[in-house]
């Protein structure tokens, strides 16, 4: 396959664009990690030492010109943070439900206990009762000691059981842990882990009033309880939803954002008022970024290719000059001739896309013979594996996308116009090795 190719040019200078447009992802990543993970108690100086360690073994990969492996790592890294994250405020979520749920029953019992004290008409002591009504086990375990066994069946049977001395090992702190457990109700634990959840994301969306409906739904009858947990449970469910959906748009933003800054492009406006963004709102900032990083990307990697492919034919010996890219730009197509065959050469065009085929030239209509045209597609051939070489050694790639083999099509003619002993293409073909 030596004729005409289509082609796509890697630079190090792309691979460099990519690879920093990684690590800004991963570091938005890392923050956010940190941020959220730290205002939900749940990751420690050592969990972000070890993170951040990860981090920097991503940032060794770059400066070793691992780029292929930095490629394949940072997106890994950045999934794994988010999963991560996930995981500890699931955890979080569930120890925060099962503490409220330990204070429910903590100040009901307390409450019941101060009741039975008060009906025994005895004094109480003033921070004994400050204590019961704060819902305090000590407090409780200590006026159960205080209450005279005539008094303890105005409590509730089975606490007593459990908590009469000398006929239990367990303790009341421990009976509550017990109890907070074996959670009689699954829709209270789920409706409480819930509202868990959604405090951790966005503390702001929690109704004041779901904690009491909860509390109010344990005690009350069965159908009016039905009522409030079937209300709980699409509130609970929606602000969930809406909460999750909200944080992926914004952690999505913040990450594009990054991508984009690391680029040069000034990003800042995106962010604005972040807080106050709704999902859409968020999406449609997204789509923007992504826009002005694809053309950002795109200029970059097509100056680049360009600036990569005339050099590296430089050095094959095509002759190069001045303007040079300018021209490519300009006109979309460029004529280089070959230095040890000046009747040969090779005309480049395209953007992102290169097409590059051998042509042959010929003033007023005369050129070289035809049967020399299949020997300068076979050195054309060898050139290719050479351009290819160099842009490895460069730290790039060429890679073949289309090509067609020696003899498919007509070599194409280039018209040259003679004036003096200056000769010129009509597409620019200039001789010192000079670019810009």
């Amino acid at each position: 396959m030596s004729g005409p190719k289509v082609v796509r040019i890697v630079t190090r200078e792309e691979l460099i664009d990519i690879c920093q447009g990684h690590l800004a992802r991963v570091d938005a990543a890392l923050d956010r990690w940190i941020r959220v993970g730290q205002r939900n108690d749940c990751v420690d100086e050592a969990a972000i030492a070890a993170t951040r360690g990860r981090r920097d073994k991503l940032a060794a990969l770059f400066a070793a010109d691992r780029f292929m492996d930095l490629q394949k790592q940072a997106p890994l890294e950045e999934q794994f943070l988010g999963d991560d994250l996930e995981h500890r405020l699931a955890q979080a979520a569930s120890a925060q439900a099962a503490s409220r749920s330990r204070d429910r029953l903590a100040a009901e019992a307390s409450a019941a206990v101060l009741s039975a004290l008060r009906k025994t008409g005895s004094p109480i002591d003033a921070e004994l009762e400050k204590g019961l009504l704060r819902g305090d086990a000590e407090a409780t375990s200590r006026a159960l000691l205080a209450l005279a066994p005539s008094s303890r069946q105005t409590l509730d049977r089975e606490l007593v059981e459990k908590l009469r001395p000398g006929e239990s090992t367990r303790s009341f702190a421990e009976w509550l842990a017990t109890s907070a457990q074996e959670e009689p109700d699954p829709a209270l634990a789920r409706v409480a882990l819930r509202i868990a959840q959604i405090r951790q994301i966005d503390p702001s969306a929690v109704r004041p009033d779901w904690h009491e409906r909860l509390a109010d739904a344990q005690s009350a009858a069965r159908g009016r309880r039905n009522l409030l947990m079937d209300a709980l449970e699409v509130e609970t469910g929606r602000g969930l939803t809406v909460a999750r959906e909200r944080a992926d748009a914004l952690a999505a933003l913040e990450a594009t954002v990054a991508q984009a800054r690391a680029a040069g492009i000034d990003a800042d406006v995106w962010l604005e008022s972040i807080d106050a963004l709704s999902v859409d709102e968020a999406k449609t900032r997204i789509a923007a970024a992504e826009v002005a990083l694809q053309e950002q990307r795109k200029s970059v990697a097509v100056a680049a290719s360009r600036k990569a492919l005339l050099s590296a034919l430089g050095d094959l010996g095509y002759e190069l000059s001045e303007g040079m890219m300018t021209a490519w730009a300009t006109e979309g197509r460029l004529v280089l001739r070959s230095g040890s065959r000046p009747d040969y050469g090779v005309e480049v065009s395209g953007a992102d896309r290169v097409q590059m085929k051998p042509v042959a030239f010929e003033r007023g209509g005369v050129g070289p013979d035809a049967a020399r045209d299949r020997d300068a597609e076979t050195i054309w051939c060898g050139d290719v594996s050479r351009l290819q070489a160099n842009l490895s050694e460069q730290g790039g790639a060429l890679q073949i996308e289309r090509a067609l083999p020696i003899g498919a099509v007509p070599l194409k003619r280039v018209a040259i116009a003679t004036s003096g002993d200056e000769t010129r293409a009509s597409a620019p073909t200039l001789k010192s090795k000079n670019l810009p």
